[in-house]
């Protein structure tokens, strides 16, 4: 009896250990998971470039963020950067702090709240977005300093953190 004990044990650590967790998963769909996630990429040792091709949103991601078809225009658009792997966030040597600053689509909307403190086309997009969504910031920083790497765009959706960069490329100019 005592055998069959041991091989359940084992057999059930098998399984966890197949159903791997994708870092866009690990972290909650908070402010705290926003800023947790930004400290992974300042890890001794972390892997930029596969830590940023875990944040490229799915169609399904872009459909649950903008309205008709406009996700699949900014799809189309950052696609190209997505593949070639130059969809890479990362701090620059020396910054080694992160802030965090975000705003909902409605303050986007109406440009109230930390609005101002998220890239400016955020505004113009945020009519081509559904409420009540977040949509986050992540500044690297040096110590002591008030200007570094930033990076818009990564919203909780779907169960996933993914990053949407500068969406508003994908708007058609009148």
């Amino acid at each position: 009896m005592h055998h069959k004990v041991k091989r359940i044990i084992i057999c059930g650590a098998v399984a966890l250990a197949g159903a791997a967790v994708s870092f866009a998963e690990t972290f909650p769909g908070t402010d705290d998971g926003a800023k947790q996630l930004a400290n992974a990429f300042l890890k001794p040792g972390a892997d930029y470039a596969a830590l940023s091709k875990q944040l490229r949103p799915a169609a399904a991601d872009y459909a649950a963020v903008f309205d008709g078809d406009f996700g699949a225009k900014v799809a189309a658009a950052w696609d190209p950067a997505w593949e070639s792997g130059k969809m890479v966030m990362a701090p620059k040597p020396g910054q080694t702090e992160v802030k965090i600053s975000s705003a909902t689509t409605e303050e986007l909307k109406a440009g109230i709240g930390s609005a101002s403190e998220l890239a400016g086309g955020w505004k113009e997009v945020a009519a081509k977005m559904k409420p009540g969504l977040k949509v986050y910031r992540f500044h690297f920083l040096e110590p002591g300093k008030t200007a570094g790497m930033s990076y818009d765009g990564l919203i909780y959706v779907n169960g996933n953190w993914r990053v949407f960069p500068k969406p508003w490329r994908a708007m058609e100019k009148n």
